[in-house]
């Protein structure tokens, strides 16, 4: 419990941190890329939930009545509203779950294209916390990048099969229903938490093996890190600008709170 809780006072206390020691202008960065994707997925969505909106208003039989002269009856004003109802709530349809589709998707975009910046940020919290200077290196922080996004895919893969799996245990047994809310929300933190500190194991060029070891030696700071994390997400917008950056810093302070990053060791 102890882990749970450095690790969520960590992630709160990365904004201060950041304000304090001038790394504020690297919140611009999450947001324009956020707002960039809506954008241009929304885009992208607009012409299949188009062709998917007329299939439907065929389907389900919606038809505008247009009354002329000689159909003023009731019926045929009552069908006319009636046929335009169906045709709006069929529009909010789509286009409620063309957001979902967009929010879900933007997440881990954003995620993957942010890697180079959390990895950077990750680094420099660091280097203020302990003074180990860390020599700036192209080539490393494009390995850094590239292995932050694999992680990001490998993570969403197989956190995106356990849903899958408790999902259909849910439909089976819905007295489970609960518990399974419950272990969604553990396992989106774990690989949450688990993306933001290992950005402090690829510097240690550790594998990824070895890093899960390590994850799973500071659990709790890493599900801490990941409640903060998942929590905040849930918020558009706000939280995609804030809490990569936030987890990644905050990964760093729990760390050094437990007196793990020196402790923590080096890889070939």
């Amino acid at each position: 419990m102890n882990g749970i809780v450095h690790g969520f006072g960590g992630f709160l206390r990365a904004f201060g941190f950041m304000l304090r020691h001038r790394m504020a202008w690297m919140f611009l960065v999450p947001a324009l890329l956020w707002i960039a994707l809506a954008y241009g997925l929304f885009t992208l969505l607009e012409g299949p939930a188009a062709l998917i909106g007329e299939w439907l208003a065929q389907s389900l039989g919606v038809e505008v009545v247009q009354a002329t002269q000689a159909e003023t009856s009731w019926w045929n004003t009552a069908r006319s509203i009636l046929n335009s109802t169906r045709e709006v709530l069929v529009w909010i349809a789509l286009k409620l779950i063309t957001l979902f589709v967009l929010f879900t998707v933007n997440k881990y975009l954003v995620l993957i294209l942010l890697s180079p910046l959390l990895a950077y940020a990750s680094e420099r919290a660091e280097e203020i916390l302990t003074g180990r200077s860390f020599p700036f290196s192209w080539a490393q922080l494009s390995r850094d990048a590239v292995r932050g996004s694999l992680l990001a895919l490998r993570n969403g893969t197989v956190e995106l099969f356990a849903v899958v799996l408790i999902g259909i245990v849910g439909l089976v047994l819905p007295i489970l229903l609960p518990v399974n809310a419950v272990l969604l929300f553990l396992l989106s933190a774990y690989f949450y938490g688990f993306s933001m500190v290992d950005y402090v194991l690829e510097r240690r060029k550790l594998r990824v093996v070895d890093s899960v070891h390590v994850v799973n030696d500071h659990l709790g700071q890493v599900i801490g890190n990941g409640m903060a994390f998942s929590m905040l997400m849930k918020i558009p917008l706000l939280g995609t600008m804030l809490a990569p950056l936030l987890g990644a810093v905050g990964a760093v302070l729990a760390l050094e709170r437990e007196g793990a990053l020196q402790r923590i060791p080096h890889g070939q």
